[in-house]
């Protein structure tokens, strides 16, 4: 995949300041001059500060796809990979801890800006609830899952890691990422095995 660095440049400033801010307010003036780029320029990438907010959210995402593909790529078993996507998704957390805090806050608001970024997380869930239910059929079809319903499974493992990266962006002094990890792997694992 061909990268606009630009584009990236434009997202990650963006990023830093709507999760800085706490708001997402911020005029399209000022995330041009950080991002050292002409206003115009932003309005060749986007349409409008909710299309920029989305794709903050997709780059984001885009980012764990990358993370988990890897980690895949190496680890065979259902639990190491759980355990890449629960690494991966933390990782992600902690590298925009205060974008997804905004965007946790500003789900479900009435407000453009909360319409732009609830359809961009339902795509992302949906997504992220995909992965999650085929690793849990893989895990049941290898005998190392307990039977149950995957998409069921899939559900509260999300609901589970969702709540725990909620925690995480919250503390203003969160455990090491490997303990944080290793914490929620093993009460998801739990739930899972026999």
């Amino acid at each position: 995949m061909i990268r606009d660095f630009r584009r990236d440049q434009i997202i990650d400033v963006a990023s830093r300041l709507f999760g800085d801010r706490g708001t997402t307010e911020i005029p399209i003036e000022e995330i041009a001059t950080e991002a050292k780029v002409a206003r115009s320029t932003i309005y060749v990438y986007f349409s409008n500060r909710d299309e920029l907010l989305r794709a903050c959210l997709k780059q984001i995402y885009i980012r764990l796809q990358e993370a988990i593909a890897g980690a895949f790529e190496q680890e065979e078993s259902p639990a190491e990979r759980l355990r890449a996507v629960i690494r991966g998704l933390l990782e992600r957390m902690d590298d925009n801890a205060a974008f997804f805090r905004l965007a946790m806050a500003t789900q479900g608001s009435q407000s453009n800006a909360g319409a732009a970024l609830d359809a961009e997380l339902a795509q992302i869930g949906l997504h992220m609830a995909g992965i999650l239910e085929e690793l849990v059929r893989q895990g049941i079809e290898e005998d190392v899952f307990r039977s149950l319903d995957p998409a069921r499974a899939a559900a509260l493992i999300g609901q589970q890691v969702f709540g725990a990266m909620q925690v995480r962006a919250g503390d203003p002094a969160p455990m090491p990422l490997d303990m944080a990890v290793d914490e929620v792997s093993d009460f998801v694992l739990h739930a899972l095995t026999p």
